[in-house]
Formats: C-alpha cells, sequence, structure tokens
C-alpha cells in the first residue's frame, strides 16, 4: 500500500484548540508525511522488479512479522541494529528468518516480547529494531483554502524550538505563494511524498495571500495573526514515490 492508497477512512478530523502540533503526523488531505524532529522512520515499502532489492518496515507481536507503512516518531535509541558490507540476502524470506532469529536469540534475552510489540525497519545490508515509538496518525486540520493538489490549514503551535527565516514568497511545485506582509517559514521540517511548509503569521493584523499557478485559476485567501499553517502538496505522479 503506498502513500497514495493509505486508508482515508483512518483519518482523525482534528481542532487547533488546546492542542500542540503532534512532531510526526500525515497531512490527512495530501498524505505527506511531516516530521519536526530527526529521531523518526520513515516506512515505505520498495522492491525493485527483480525482487532482489528492498526495503520497508515490519512489526513483531505475538511471535508474528506483518509489513507496516507510515511514518513513526521512535522515543529510544533502537534496542537492536546489525549491518553487512554486502547484501546480506537478496531473499525477503529469508530475511524474515533473520529478523525472526535474531529477535528469538537477541532481543528476548532482555525483552518481554510477549508484552512488547516491536518496529523493523530494514533493507538489503541493515536491520534495525525499536521497541519505544508512536505512529504518526493520519490528521485532517481545518482547510483555509487550496489551489489543486495544494492545501493550506491551520494547525495547532508547535511546542519545539525550530529555526526560521521570515520570506513574502515561497513556491510548492508549480505554485507561487505571495505574502502581503513577511512571515515565518519554519525550517527543519522532513517530508516525504510531497512537499510540506510550516508558516507562521507573526504579525498583529491578518494578510493577504496570493496562490498563483499556471494550470489553476489565481486564489487570495487571508491568514488570521499569531496563527500557524501547513502549507502541503503531494508528490506529482509523474516521479518516483518515497
Amino acid at each position: 500500500m503506498t502513500e497514495e492508497n493509505m486508508n482515508i477512512n483512518q483519518t482523525r478530523e482534528e481542532s487547533c484548540t488546546d492542542k500542540k502540533l503532534p512532531k510526526v503526523f500525515v497531512d490527512g488531505y495530501t498524505l505527506v508525511k511531516i516530521s519536526l524532529v530527526n529521531n523518526f522512520v520513515n516506512c515505505s515499502k520498495y522492491i525493485s522488479r527483480s525482487g532482489l532489492t528492498f526495503q520497508g518496515c515490519m512489526s513483531y507481536e505475538n511471535g508474528k512479522l506483518k509489513d507496516v507503512q507510515g511514518i513513526y516518531y521512535v522515543l529510544n535509541a533502537p534496542v537492536y541494529s546489525f549491518w553487512t558490507r554486502s547484501k546480506m540476502t537478496r531473499n525477503i524470506d529469508k530475511l524474515r528468518e533473520i529478523i525472526n532469529e535474531m529477535i528469538q536469540n537477541r532481543i528476548a534475552r532482555n525483552l518481554e516480547l510477549e508484552k512488547t510489540k516491536l518496529l523493523i525497519s530494514y533493507d538489503n545490508y541493515s536491520v534495525t529494531i525499536y521497541d519505544k515509538y508512536i505512529k504518526g496518525k493520519i490528521l485532517k486540520f481545518p482547510l483555509k483554502a487550496e489551489q489543486g493538489h495544494l492545501k493550506i490549514v491551520r494547525v495547532p503551535k508547535i511546542d519545539i524550538k525550530l529555526t526560521y527565516e521570515k520570506i513574502t514568497q515561497l513556491q510548492i511545485y508549480n505554485h507561487i505563494v505571495d505574502f502581503e506582509k513577511e512571515v515565518m517559514k519554519f525550517n527543519d521540517i522532513i517530508t516525504f511524498g510531497g512537499q510540506g511548509v510550516l508558516i507562521y503569521n507573526d504579525n498583529d493584523t491578518s494578510i493577504l495571500v496570493t496562490l498563483n499557478s499556471q494550470d489553476h485559476e489565481e486564489v487570495k485567501v487571508r491568514i488570521e495573526p499569531h496563527e500557524l499553517y501547513l502549507f502541503s502538496h503531494p508528490r506529482p505522479r509523474r516521479t518516483h514515490l518515497d
């Protein structure tokens, strides 16, 4: 299941009242995965046409391995990891056997597996296993405006420090966004499956935002003072997926 096919029925409608923006989440309109921190795992399954090269994630629970996708906020360092200089295997079923053996012979010594759900990130060369993590939820915040696939939503405040720069214009794919006055654009945002930009209107009044695109009619919208907005756009389908 790709990002584009994630189950929208699992999307949670969220307001911005008395909440903080999660450190890791998925925008419910564009399915862009977003992380405000560096301690995350992006789980996106890939298998080459030959089937000999692959990467992805699995969960381990009650003795069973299951493929998982999404983005995860990692709370602790990995409980176990190993890697090789050359491909340890070119067969995904063999890799499952290796992972299961490692869990039973190494991790079971220190963790009560019957009470623990593990997250496993893997490729042909390495395996990393976590026991403390939170899966980023698919969230729909209040929609402020849209132009084609570009969505603008009002999101809760952040509770971590991020660097920022003052801007009056930004470009997201083929959309040009002009701000009536300078706003704060937060840096250090990590995205997958498209682009996501956090904008904070630090002015004391609402300001006009103008969206222009060669493929769409002009859109004008006002963003409120001292509010945080997410501008997001899924990656165009003509490019490769994450």
